[in-house]
């Protein structure tokens, strides 16, 4: 985990440190922009990670589920052209697909997962969120409505991840929790 913050911050700052020039990548984005673009990738790459690697199929499912009801649900708003944007581009500004997309990876490794976990996708969005006000692309509160999106979609979702062997069954008298064991 704390690899992954480093090497995200190190490439963060690289991209950052050229931001003097007109443009490095070649295109109209400034760097603060494309740094968040990477961040946007990232945080959700970060997420499938864990799951891969806890072996939790149905947790990167949920992941898929979670990410693309909160797009589909952030360009529909969109398409209501609510706000301007900061620069005119549109009137696609709220709310933010770009902070829809990390924080739902952020907040699907927190509820899955932990928060232990979670630091480094939700610093990670944090900087997407940042990155698309600095560059004009959104408000603030563009980007709160889009990391709300992602906690409702998460919420309704997205489960707790339970290891191999322990099974919960919940009705609305009692909750059971069992473990498996194979000797």
């Amino acid at each position: 985990m704390k690899k992954t913050l480093l090497i995200s911050s190190i490439v963060c700052l690289a991209i950052i440190s050229n931001s003097n020039k007109a443009d490095a990548f070649g295109g109209p984005f400034s760097n603060w922009e494309k740094a968040g673009d990477m961040m946007l990738v990232m945080a959700p790459a970060y997420a499938l990670g864990l799951s891969i690697m806890a072996q939790d199929y149905k947790g990167a499912l949920q992941l898929g589920e979670s990410v693309l009801a909160g797009q589909i649900a952030s360009e529909g708003i969109k398409a209501f052209n609510l706000e301007r944007r900061p620069n005119k581009k549109d009137k696609k500004s709220f709310p933010s697909g770009h902070a829809v997309g990390a924080f739902s990876a952020a907040m699907f490794v927190h509820k899955r997962y932990g928060i232990r976990y979670a630091i480094t996708p939700y610093v990670m969005s944090a900087f997407v969120g940042y990155s698309r006000v600095r560059a004009k692309a959104h408000y603030w509160h563009d980007v709160a409505a889009g990391a709300a999106i992602s906690a409702f979609f998460t919420w309704v979702l997205v489960d707790k991840y339970l290891p191999n062997g322990v099974n919960v069954e919940a009705n609305p008298k009692s909750v059971r929790v069992g473990f498996n064991t194979q000797f």
